[in-house]
Order: C-alpha cells, then sequence, then structure tokens
C-alpha cells in the first residue's frame, strides 16, 4: 500500500488492535479502517487473505476449545475480534518491509537505541530469509523431496546449524565495521521527515472514529 505511510500504519495498527482486543463488545463502526484499506488497495486482499487463512490456525484453536465448553458467543468474539486485528495489520503492512518499521519508529521519535535494535534485527531477518530461498532453490534443484526420514531431518539440521554459525560471524563483522565507521548507537536516514499523503489523513480520521463511537453492537 504505497498511498499510507509507514508512521501511519504503525501508528494506526496500535492504537485500533489496542483498542479492539481491550473492548467488551465489537462495534459496527470499528469495521470502518479495515473497509478502507480495501477501498484504497483492493489487489491487496488476495494476498492478505491468504496469509489470513494460516494465521487463524492458532485461533481456531482456540475457539474450537471454547466451542467445546458451550461459551459460543465468546468463540465468536474472539473470532472477529483477532481477525479484525490480524486484516487490518496485513491490509496496512502490505508491501511494507521490516525497515519501513525501522524507518516509521525513528520518524516517531522512539530511542535510539530501539531503532538500532529493530533495523538490524530487520537486516538480519532479510538475509535469513535470502540464504532460506537459495537453499530451498538448491535442494530443489538437485531433485530433493522433504520426508519424515533421517536424510531429511539430517539436511535440515546441517542448514540451521550453518544459518546460526553465519548469523554468529555475521554480528562479529558488523559489530567491528560499524565501530570503524564511528557508530555512536543512531541510524541516520535520508530524510526524517514524513509527509503525510490524504489516505493518511483520511485513514487516522476513520480510525479515531471507529474508536471512539459506543453504539451499533454487533457481538
Amino acid at each position: 500500500m504505497r498511498s499510507i505511510s509507514p508512521t501511519t500504519s504503525l501508528l494506526v495498527v496500535f492504537f485500533y488492535s489496542f483498542t479492539v482486543a481491550l473492548q467488551e463488545h465489537i462495534y459496527i463502526f470499528m469495521f470502518l479502517p479495515v473497509l478502507f484499506l480495501i477501498f484504497v488497495d483492493f489487489c491487496a486482499l488476495k494476498e492478505a487473505f491468504q496469509k489470513l487463512l494460516f494465521l487463524n490456525i492458532f485461533v481456531i484453536i482456540i475457539v474450537i476449545s471454547l466451542l467445546m465448553q458451550g461459551d459460543f458467543k465468546s468463540a465468536l468474539l474472539i473470532f472477529v475480534r483477532s481477525n479484525l486485528i490480524l486484516l487490518a495489520t496485513l491490509l496496512l503492512f502490505y508491501q511494507k518491509n521490516e525497515f519501513d518499521i525501522a524507518l516509521a519508529l525513528q520518524r516517531l521519535r522512539f530511542s535510539h537505541k530501539l531503532v538500532s535494535i529493530v533495523f538490524f534485527t530487520a537486516r538480519s531477518i532479510f538475509l535469513i530469509k535470502r540464504e532460506f530461498t537459495l537453499f530451498k532453490k538448491t535442494l530443489y534443484i538437485r531433485g530433493f523431496k522433504p520426508k519424515t526420514d533421517f536424510l531429511s531431518y539430517k539436511i535440515m539440521a546441517g542448514f540451521v546449524g550453518i544459518l546460526i554459525i553465519k548469523a554468529y560471524e555475521r554480528a562479529k563483522y558488523l559489530q567491528k565495521s560499524m565501530f570503524l565507521r564511528g557508530f555512536k548507537g543512531e541510524i541516520y536516514a535520508l530524510s526524517k521527515r514524513q509527509v503525510f499523503s490524504r489516505c493518511d489523513i483520511v485513514l487516522c480520521l476513520i480510525t479515531l472514529i471507529s474508536l471512539t463511537c459506543r453504539w451499533g453492537v454487533v457481538l
């Protein structure tokens, strides 16, 4: 979602998730931010639903346990509340990466240490994802098919061990390189000023309305 900045996405997802999670009821206005996000970028809905199905595995387990106890209302409330928060988060951070979150934290004037931790963690996740993708392609080219046998476990364990060793060596090299560059605990961006678009302003207003209106109880 290119029209909504990472700073706005981080603020909205924090206040929206916090408020929806702690509310006793689900009001009809709480659906407005999600509907607006779908209207802004409808193409993101397909990918968001695909990820939502996977994330619902844990939610469904909780719902089933409540249904077995006969608490249908709580099960439905948890299911709707969780999916509202997850869907809003997926739509807000569609086509955004870990570095956008670090940049948003910096523009929100968070601690330099926290921003640095998030930035370097994002960098590590990016490198691990790249190595994992390369590893899968290598196994595919060699005709390897994962099974529940000793060979598959041995290959995966070896790969995890290589990742741990590489991560340790990369951390040492990064520490030395940052020391030589005079790193003082702060990550600098090309532009610290945040420019908000019309979609940012409208989304903030809709979120504010959805979290303050207390009528139209759905659950």
